[in-house]
């Protein structure tokens, strides 16, 4: 869906949002990220507030729903959530704005060592059942059919799951993580293990970008042979990407998906030197 400008939107969602963010003296109608059709910054006289939003209609309005719940469990990693409404036609979240830029995952960067305290405090984040969230056997069914292998991945930690640079906002201060539209439970080396395939799309080897996840108490402390089993399904998963996104693939996915691949065969290889 398309990005509306501002001052395209109807005047009715416009007035809605001012009722919750006080007179708007201007607006800024962000370019970066495609999931919401509305995403804007807002300025009045008390400050800015960040604005994202779905047609209420829309099938994919239940991730703005799930935004709105993890919001409480990631105070301090994320920007606050000040409110949220449903109302002519459409589900809008406000946020605390964040002045960043988005991160930069290439080697001599300093934003993956800024993330690690990122990792480890998310890895803390323990949801009880039940809860909205889906479950990373759910999400990994279609990959892993056997219900004794898909249990590995099993576990009460919240895991964001999509670190592609730009969910992740860099201020003077510290990084910022953003956009939680799939917030999954599950066992509590599974972010940094999604993050690491993102290292080595950017220029990372595989080595490298194992040695930024073992940082991570949690990544450390997995079995391998359970990472195993994730980097294969990571494999199956880009593969299917890259087959129904066929003629339209982009060079960001194409990097992931190598990666998935060289990650995999780097994880069987040391699978054969342990089994000699």
């Amino acid at each position: 869906m398309d990005r509306i400008a501002w001052e395209d939107l109807a005047d009715d969602l416009k007035d809605a949002i001012e009722r919750r963010t006080g007179l708007i003296l201007s607006a800024q109608t962000m370019t970066a990220g495609k999931n919401s059709p509305v995403a804007a910054t807002v300025a009045t006289a008390e400050g800015k507030t960040f604005v994202k939003g779905l047609p209420a209609n829309d099938r994919r309005s239940a991730s703005q729903l799930r935004e709105a719940a993890v919001a409480p469990l990631v105070t301090g990693i994320s920007p606050a959530l000040y409110w949220q409404f449903e109302e002519a036609g459409w589900i809008v979240l406000g946020y605390e704005y964040v002045e960043g830029r988005h991160a930069d995952y290439r080697p001599g960067s300093g934003d993956p060592d800024a993330l690690l305290p990122v990792f480890t405090a998310l890895g803390e984040i323990n949801v009880p059942d039940p809860s909205p969230f889906k479950s990373a056997e759910d999400r990994l069914r279609s990959y892993i059919p056997d219900p004794e292998t898909l249990a590995l991945f099993k576990g009460s930690t919240l895991q964001h799951t999509d670190w592609v640079p730009y969910n992740v906002l860099v201020s003077p201060e510290r990084p910022y993580l953003i956009d939680w539209a799939w917030p999954t439970l599950g066992a509590a080396w599974m972010d940094p293990a999604y993050w690491l395939l993102r290292l080595m799309a950017s220029g990372h080897s595989v080595q490298e970008a194992e040695r930024y996840a073992l940082h991570v108490p949690a990544y450390a402390d997995a079995d391998p042979e359970h990472l195993d089993v994730f980097a294969s399904a990571n494999v199956q998963m880009w593969d299917e990407i890259e087959r129904e996104c066929e003629g339209r693939i982009t060079d960001w996915m194409h990097s992931v998906v190598l990666a998935a691949r060289e990650w995999d065969n780097h994880r069987r290889n040391r699978a054969k030197v342990f089994a000699l």
